[in-house]
């Protein structure tokens, strides 16, 4: 552990120690307003996961008032990216530059951040207890999970996985309108049926000179490929073995063959893989594309709030836009959970 995470750490410990001693004093000592912090050893809210949805939940929580910590261990998912596009205000800058204003703007708050893992997380809405890999514990009113997902790439084309966010993008919206009138690459190995078809249509908003590469004959109608060839598409329906950055931007393919071509971007996508093992281990409802909340990024267990690309999409604007709800759920719920008894709802 760093000195700084240690500070944090430490920082949370004599927070909490701290209030909970100017009450339990009070008669000696100067009173806080029990509103403001109430007579426990609980943090108010502990957001897990330091990326897009992480940081702007934290950065709500401080505005609401609430006690937090931020726990975040590795890089973003956007880290390899050179820029994102359709972020507001920060259009086209880098996601690390992003990520580092957004760490920023919590400075004046003073809210704590920890370098750490929670590999535990057990507990009830009011009363959760998270396990670090520090070896310490962090008990919170709720939780929000910003855990994020992680992109498994496949093997081969070789340079594929290098090029990651260089060369190689998966989603047109964060990196397309740079490229409208150029030369794009698809890689969709096994390309076929009317989804495929649509794919690969859906792509040519950017540029009407998009190449396919399927790596084997494609599983299309007659009628599916007329329509392609009569849209200026082109097929290559033979193996991609690799991908090589150039120099000011783009790629160059390599094909089985030999054939080698030149590209603006190559579009492709790996598995979606979520970092949900908290929210599983917790008991959390998880589908296919995400774990499930509601309209207020509630998931199934009261009390755990989630966000982010652990929820669903991939759009940085999205992951922000679900940090703030959650936290300020999260917030409205800790001050009607802790109103007295006569401004109760019954």
């Amino acid at each position: 552990m760093s000195p700084h995470d240690q500070a944090n750490l430490e920082q949370v410990a004599l927070l909490t120690d701290h209030l909970s001693h100017l009450i339990t004093t009070a008669d000696n000592e100067i009173r806080e307003d029990p509103t403001t912090h109430p007579a426990t050893d609980l943090l108010d809210v502990l957001i897990v996961g330091g990326g897009f949805a992480g940081l702007s939940a934290a950065l709500y929580t401080a505005r609401g008032l609430k006690r937090g910590l931020l726990i975040t261990r590795g890089p973003s998912r956007s880290a390899p990216s050179p820029h994102a596009g359709g972020v507001f205000a920060h259009d086209r800058q880098s996601p690390a530059a992003i990520l580092a204003a957004a760490r920023d703007d919590l400075h004046p708050y003073d809210f704590p951040m920890l370098e750490a893992e929670v590999t535990a997380l057990t507990g009830q809405n009011g009363n959760f207890t998270a396990t670090l890999s520090t070896g310490e514990t962090v008990r919170a009113r709720k939780v929000i999970l910003a855990t994020g997902v992680r992109d498994v790439l496949p093997e081969t084309p070789a340079g594929l996985r290098e090029q990651w966010g260089r060369g190689v993008h998966h989603c047109p919206y964060c990196y397309g309108w740079e490229l409208r009138g150029g030369q794009i690459a698809l890689y969709m190995p096994g390309l076929s049926g009317l989804g495929g078809v649509q794919t690969v249509l859906y792509h040519q908003q950017i540029t009407r000179d998009v190449l396919v590469c399927t790596d084997r004959p494609a599983d299309l109608s007659e009628e599916h490929r007329a329509l392609l060839h009569e849209r200026g598409v082109t097929l290559i329906e033979e193996s991609l073995i690799r991908v090589d950055g150039r120099d000011g931007g783009g790629v160059m393919l390599t094909f089985e063959s030999g054939l080698t071509l030149n590209r603006d971007v190559l579009y492709a996508h790996g598995q979606r893989e979520l970092r949900a093992a908290l929210a599983e281990q917790i008991g959390c409802e998880i589908a296919q594309n995400g774990i499930t909340v509601d309209a207020q990024q509630m998931t199934t267990v009261p009390g755990v709030y989630a966000c982010g690309d652990v929820t669903k999409g991939n759009q940085i604007a999205f992951a922000v836009a679900g940090g703030a709800m959650a936290a300020m759920q999260a917030a409205h719920a800790i001050f009607y959970d802790t109103l007295p008894d006569g401004a109760q709802s019954k």
